[in-house]
């Protein structure tokens, strides 16, 4: 009776602690009472560690959340006054081309009108190489004649002179002649009749030579007259000469200063040729940009109609985050409600679950720090969880608390090193946000000797649940 007792008492233990014990068949209904304790205890570990991993996940996803919509936010601005600032310059810049165009219409007809006059500039030099080719003949023409006229000139004062010599000749002739006249008459006069008839004709010679004397005075003044005139005219000859000589030099000047115009007008000639083409190529350039424009603003629409777009799904995305963090609140409550639960001996979790939670901590702390790293080298923000209760050893840490005392000091102790940890993520985002990016490495440094501190206080902790395991000692008890 004392062993049935014993025995009863035995199995109520092993019950009521749910701890491991022999399934005799006399324990009857208290084994498979015990099977379905047993059994609900893991099952409730499974799904502690679940809603562990899914709260986890959900402020991770969050965190996710928050960072993206608020990025998607920011990009979403950058976006619209990108889109604006471009709309703005197209419609500038259409503006601008639609003045470029029709300013390159006046510059085209000008070019045209600048093209049709070089044609007429150029036919009218032409008409005045061809007249100054006519002058140019004619003057040397009329030099050639008026030095030949010059020649005549001087031949006929030649022969005036020879006239003058011969007038001379004859007023001396006339002169003895009137003076033997003189003597016939006075000796016909004193031979008295006999002298008459030769007085009468001493008388006709007197009268011819006086006649003559007459004629070659009046022939004197005329040789004069006309060799007077001769030598104006050998003057006049000799100034046309030389006028036209220096007309003619003139008109070589004119020539050559009418073939330098005719070279310049010939250049540009050339340089409107040269123009119309890159008036044409503009023409062209400005078709292409006219078309550029309009695909423009018609990108300039439909991104604006994707940024009004994004706008919209940056609103959904951020309209999710409330009903996720009242999903993650529900969670939060759930393994707070779990950790209280696991205070009992029927709920109690295994010592492994714990290990395994520490083990991932410890990795999820390597790879924040990681991320802080990356955060201090790049200068870039990136995803980091700041709140220290919402990484993976905040969940665990206030939801569960180990009450083994070998264990609890440790524990206790972990709050305010997990607590300054985190604290440097928030001290680099700011400092990255502000630009003080000299500050960025120390934040990092102290960081990682923070981590390190914490990282030791996890393998003791870590050491310590192994050695009670060995024991079959829990460190919830």
């Amino acid at each position: 009776m004392i062993m049935k007792k014993r025995q009863s008492e035995n199995v109520m233990q092993s019950i009521s602690r749910l701890v491991d014990m022999e399934y005799e068949p006399r324990n009857g209904e208290w084994n498979l009472i015990h099977q379905r304790l047993v059994k609900g205890r893991k099952e409730f570990e499974q799904a502690a560690t679940k809603t562990m991993d899914a709260v986890i996940h959900m402020s991770s996803m969050d965190l996710t959340l928050e960072t993206n919509v608020a990025a998607v936010e920011k990009i979403n601005t950058s976006i619209s006054t990108a889109v604006d600032a471009i709309s703005n310059s197209a419609d500038s810049t259409a503006d601008i081309a639609s003045e470029v165009s029709r300013a390159h219409e006046n510059l085209t007809a000008t070019i045209i009108e600048v093209s049709d006059e070089s044609g007429k500039i150029m036919e009218d030099i032409r008409n005045c190489e061809n007249a100054l080719t006519s002058i140019t003949g004619i003057s040397s023409s009329a030099i050639s004649t008026a030095r030949e006229m010059k020649t005549d000139i001087y031949g006929l004062i030649d022969i005036i002179q020879n006239m003058n010599e011969a007038i001379e000749a004859i007023n001396d002739i006339s002169a003895q002649t009137n003076l033997l006249a003189l003597n016939a008459s006075i000796e016909a006069a004193r031979a008295g009749d006999a002298g008459k008839g030769f007085a009468v004709v001493a008388e006709e010679i007197r009268n011819l030579a006086e006649e003559t004397k007459s004629l070659t005075g009046s022939m004197g003044a005329f040789v004069s007259s006309i060799r007077e005139a001769s030598r104006k005219s050998s003057d006049s000859v000799d100034t046309t000469v030389s006028e036209l000589e220096r007309i003619n030099e003139n008109i070589q000047n004119v020539w050559k200063i009418t073939g330098s115009n005719r070279s310049g007008v010939d250049h540009i000639a050339d340089s409107v040729s040269s123009l119309a083409a890159v008036s044409e190529e503009i023409s062209s350039s400005m078709n292409e940009l006219d078309n550029q424009m309009q695909h423009v603003s018609g990108e300039c629409q439909s991104l604006k109609e994707n940024a009004q777009s994004l706008a919209i799904s940056s609103n959904s995305i951020a309209e999710l985050v409330e009903p996720s963090k009242k999903i993650e609140k529900y969670l939060e409550e759930s393994t707070k409600i779990m950790g209280d639960m696991a205070q009992d001996a029927f709920y109690m979790l295994d010592n492994q679950i714990v290990l395994n939670c520490l083990n991932s901590a410890i990795e999820a702390h390597r790879n924040w720090l990681s991320t802080l790293k990356d955060m201090a080298q790049t200068k870039e923000l990136k995803v980091l969880q700041t709140d220290f209760r919402k990484c993976g050893l905040g969940r665990f840490y206030y939801a569960f608390k180990p009450s083994n005392p070998q264990i609890t000091d440790i524990w206790e102790g972990l709050e305010g090193k997990h607590k300054t940890f985190h604290s440097y993520g928030t001290e680099m985002i700011s400092a990255v946000r502000s630009g003080q990016t000299e500050d960025l490495q120390q934040i990092y440094e102290q960081a990682k000797v923070c981590s390190e501190d914490l990282i030791a206080d996890f393998k003791k902790v870590i050491e310590i649940i192994e050695l009670l395991s060995k024991d079959n000692i829990r460190i919830f008890e």
